[in-house]
């Protein structure tokens, strides 16, 4: 199987260092017979997850009364079930969801120190509490097919909104080797961005349908409900050719000049593909308006 699902365990560490939940009021909360607290919002009557199943979910994970992690609107997979390591323990919580079921579970803190002893602790806090919204449970062969099927119909979907940009648009230049249309609005004459060198670009990235979701110009930002106070408004820096951006836009940099403005349309294939990244919905093709400015 794919190697796409977090581990309970790094799961735990991740929240455990990020994350130290619940204040010891655990207010409606039930109970089973091994300790684990639990509240149920909604309980369906789908068989329970097995071991060897993977779930797809939503999240939540609190730091108090702060939301901390959550992968809202975005159901993925999460976790595959495993035997579980010791009493009240996430792979126990989890074999009592079904598809449908809504559910907050509370673990202790210190238990879960005793059986991570890279986990970190929180004086002020007792519990690490999960809120968990089950889209569904599948067995391994079940879920091969599904994400087959999601591949499928994303890279369909993605294809018709794409070529409906270009039509709607109006653009006449081939896709490069890659698949990315590079549309140069202005050929600059300074230095080339050959692989290797270390080139700084303004870019502002949006969605076929208009929307920004990043972009280094700080008016821009503003402009688009994006901006944030701590960072630092200026053009990206990185090196040709190694992978520090997505691939897409790497490749159709390359032997750009200095002073370049150019159009970037990256299908997601050379971009982020069927994962959502941030505000980035999994099979977007992203669309970068972008200027060299300085090659070295």
């Amino acid at each position: 199987m794919k190697k796409i699902l977090i581990t309970a365990a790094a799961f735990l560490m991740m929240a455990g260092i990020l994350t130290s939940c619940g204040r010891g009021d655990l207010k409606g909360f039930k109970k089973n017979k091994t300790g684990l607290n639990y509240k149920f919002h909604v309980k369906t009557n789908s068989p329970r997850a097995q071991i060897g199943d993977i779930i797809i979910a939503e999240i939540w994970v609190y730091l108090g009364e702060e939301l901390e992690y959550t992968n809202e609107g975005s159901p993925e997979p999460l976790f595959q079930v495993m035997e579980s390591q010791h009493s009240g323990d996430l792979m126990e919580a989890l074999k009592m969801i079904g598809k449908g079921d809504s559910v907050t579970f509370a673990f202790n803190l210190d238990t879960l120190i005793k059986y991570n002893p890279g986990m970190q602790g929180d004086p002020n806090n007792k519990f690490l509490l999960y809120t968990i919204k089950v889209e569904g449970v599948y067995d391994e062969e079940a879920f091969e097919i599904k994400m087959e099927e999601d591949q499928l119909k994303g890279e369909a979907e993605e294809a018709e909104r794409l070529e409906t940009y270009i039509q709607e648009n109006g653009i006449t230049v081939n896709p490069n080797d890659d698949g990315v249309y590079v549309i140069i609005h202005n050929r600059g004459t300074g230095a080339v961005a050959n692989q290797g060198k270390t080139i700084l670009m303004n870019y502002t990235g949006r969605l076929t349908d208009g929307t920004i979701f990043d972009t280094s110009l700080e008016d821009i930002a503003k402009e688009n409900d994006l901006f944030t106070p701590q960072r630092t408004y200026e053009p990206l820096e990185f090196t040709v050719g190694i992978g520090q951006v997505i691939i897409g836009m790497d490749n159709a940099v390359m032997g750009m000049r200095t002073g370049t403005k150019a159009t970037l349309i990256i299908p997601s294939n050379v971009a982020y593909g069927s994962r959502t990244q941030g505000s980035i919905p999994g099979f977007s093709t992203l669309i970068f308006d972008i200027e060299i400015t300085g090659v070295k």
